[in-house]
Parts: C-alpha cells; structure tokens; sequence
C-alpha cells in the first residue's frame, strides 16, 4: 500500500454457508458431508480509497453494501482476497451497535468509548463534547430505549466520531435524524476530510453523494457495478433502479418550435415540436410513454441557453402515450453541475391528481416560472413516471443544459436570487 492509500482491495469475496436447521453445522462437521448451501455476497471486489477522500456507496438491498464495510471495518472476514486498512477505523454500522437498550445514553457513550479502545479518563474527558454535539444533554440520562430513532442516530454517530478517526464508516445512520443534525454531520465530515481522514459513506440519497462525495460506487450483485465521479454515478444508479428493460443512452434528434402552450401548469392532448439539444443522454423507463420533443423557452417561445437572473422561462415537453396509463405524475427537476436537486415540480407536487392518458393520444406538459437561480451552469432532468410506486416510464436525465448570469448584488457562491432588499441606515442616539 502507498502512503496516500488508505483503503486497498484486492479481489475480495465473501460466501456464506446456509444451513436449513441448527443442528447441521455439527452434523456436517461430523460426517464430514455437506449440509449447505452456498450465498456469494461479495465476489473479485477490487477498490482503493485514498487518504482525505470520501467515497459514496451505492446499490440495492442485498447488493453486498453492508457485508463489504463490516470486512473493511474488521467486524467480519472475507472468503477470500486481500485487503489492507492504513489507519484507526470507527464505524457505525449499525444503529446503536454496543449501546445497551436499559442503559442510559451517559452510560452508553461510555460503553461505546470502550469498544473504540478510549480509557475512562479519555471518554470523560470527551463526555462533554459529545452530549453536546448530540443535543441531547435534556435526555442524556434516560435510558436508550426510550430515545426515537433519531436520538440514537445522534448519540451513535457523536460517540463514534468522538476519537477523531483516520478512516469513518457510515452506513445510512444519518438517513433517519432530522435535518438539522444531518447538515451538522456533514459538515463535521467535511471537515475531517480536510485533515486527511477518509470517509466511506453508505446512502440512498443523490443529493448527499453529489454535494459531499469525491468518488461514487454502486454494488450490485456483491460486485462492483460501476464507479467514477459522482454525478455520474447517481445517474447510472437510477438508470440501474428504473431503467426496465431498455436502459439506454441514444442521441435526441432537434426539431423545430411552434404551437406553444401558454398555461402555467398545463397537461393536455395537443402536441408540438419543439427545438431540444442534440446531445447524448442517459434516458431509462419502462416504455409505457415517450417523451417526444422538450424545450427551455422565454414566454414568446425562443429556445434559451442563458438568461438572466430573475427573468421568466418556461418548460415544456410532449409525450406519447403508448398503452392506457391511469395516474401519471410528470414533471422537471433543475440540477446543479454536482447532480444536486435544487428545484423540482410534478402535477402532483402542483396539488394535481394523477394525469389519465390512453393508447395513442399525446399530451404536452409546460410549467412556467422566474429563474431565481444565481450565476452558473444547471442541467434540466425531465421524466413521466407512475404516481402509485413511482415506477419510471420515460426519464431523461440532463435533458437540457443551461446556463444563468446573475446579479452582482450576492455573494459569488450563492444558489439563489432571493431578489432582496439591503439597507443601512444610521441610529439616532438616545
């Protein structure tokens, strides 16, 4: 390993042997006749993670996630492989994993102090530092049980970033606290990052990979589906969730602009063609319905690249319905150059009900709005799914690419155009 890996694997796999009763593992070791069946969970998993960097990990339930960072975090062993660990490890892996239901949370900072190898003069000496950074110093001497998921999310994670380790492990403790406490985690790994520690994180959420990973990777099938920059990787983890069984990647001829509907939110049974980019997409769906023409226009219909901060814009796009489908829910989402959602609107978020469309008939969608964003790059994702399990039927990620001047009046890093008032005036004295 080199001195700036701090993760190095090589061909890891992991089998399970399942026995159908618990008395077979003895019989078998017996009679020396197998009693098993045999589960890959991970197989030829070759990874390195460097020193500082944070990588996302993705996959579907059962993809291998959790089996790979409990060999990676030593609480189990792999099959075969090889790996080596340059660092102090601390790992959630589990929520509340040590803590003891009838204990109080003060006990069980504790008892969690002891499993990372801390004395009892360290943890005391910390014991203040992480009720404080859980929040939960009203609470902290009623027992464990008695705390939301949360709550223990809260005192699992401060107590195991309490040792300020070279390598942290989380898998999806964060996705059940609140909001604001998830903000102070991640800003809290942020910042780890930054005196070189590195940060292996398990979620779901797109958003989270984007704003705060380096490097994303999907498992799927207790192998490495696929990795690289994050952006990229969340889409192709949607395109491997939805994308049925036409996961595609086709370029979108352009056409021409004309017969634009002017409501503010409108679905209905007249089409037109509109000017779209021709550029390669990564589109995915069941197949149901097809997006046919889409478009960023300015109220008069002309295609727009730029803008203005503040200026009005509107969406469009025209589907074709290919079968009867009872309860569709489409819409936009506007993404920023990480992949992060930063505004989105369906029918049904609009308070709509689920569109009803048949075989044959076409209908066009338009939202219209101001462009509150700042200056910068976005992508428009744009997609019809079903209402009732969300499966998708026609998405097309980074449909459209756009770009926003903004005003001088914010801060250089800022999102939004809040469109705001600044005013300072003198205060008489008293």
């Amino acid at each position: 390993m080199t001195g700036h890996d701090a993760i190095r694997i090589i061909n890891l796999g992991k089998k399970y042997r399942i026995f159908s009763h618990p008395a077979d593992p003895l019989l078998e070791l017996m009679f020396e006749k197998s009693r098993h069946i045999s589960k890959q969970a991970l197989e030829d998993i070759n990874l390195t993670v460097k020193r500082g960097e944070i990588v996302g990990i993705m996959g579907r339930n059962g993809a291998g996630k959790s089996t790979l960072l409990k060999i990676i975090a030593g609480t189990l062993e792999s099959t075969s492989g090889e790996l080596e660990v340059n660092g102090r490890i601390s790992s959630i892996l589990e929520l509340g994993t040590g803590f003891h239901p009838e204990y109080t949370g003060r006990e069980n900072i504790f008892m969690g102090g002891f499993c990372m190898g801390l004395t009892r003069a360290e943890v005391n000496s910390r014991l203040h530092e992480i009720i404080n950074f859980s929040e939960l110093n009203d609470v902290i001497d009623q027992p464990f049980k008695t705390y939301s998921t949360g709550m223990q999310a809260r005192l699992t994670f401060s107590t195991a970033i309490s040792v300020e380790p070279d390598i942290l492990i989380v898998d999806e403790a964060l996705s059940v606290g609140d909001a604001k406490f998830q903000k102070k985690c991640i800003s809290w790994m942020r910042n780890l990052s930054k005196k070189d520690a590195t940060i292996l994180l398990v979620t779901h959420d797109s958003n989270t990979i984007t704003s705060l990973c380096d490097r994303a990777v999907i498992l799927e099938s207790g192998q490495i589906y696929s990795e690289g920059e994050p952006k990229k990787i969340t889409e192709e983890y949607q395109n491997l969730l939805f994308g049925g069984s036409e996961n595609i990647k086709n370029n979108i001829t352009a056409g021409q602009l004309n017969n634009v509907q002017s409501a503010s939110y409108s679905i209905n049974g007249e089409s037109a063609d509109k000017n779209i980019q021709n550029k390669q997409n990564v589109r995915y769906g069941n197949n149901k319905a097809k997006i046919k023409d889409w478009g960023l226009y300015d109220l008069a219909g002309n295609v727009l690249s730029n803008m203005m901060s503040g200026a009005d814009f509107k969406l469009e796009m025209d589907v074709n319905t290919l079968m009867d489908i009872d309860d569709i829910s489409c819409g936009f989402a506007i993404k920023d150059k990480r992949g992060t959602v930063l505004w989105g609107m369906t029918n049904i978020s609009n308070d709509d009900n689920p569109y009803t469309s048949k075989t044959g008939e076409q209908f066009n969608v338009t939202i219209k709005a101001k462009m509150w964003l700042a200056a910068g790059e976005y992508f428009i994702t744009l997609g019809v799914a079903h209402d009732k399990d969300g499966e998708k039927i026609d998405f097309i990620e980074d449909a459209i690419r756009f770009s926003v001047a903004g005003t001088n009046k914010i801060f250089t890093t800022s999102v939004v155009n809040l469109q705001s008032q600044f005013n300072i005036q003198t205060l008489e004295k008293n």
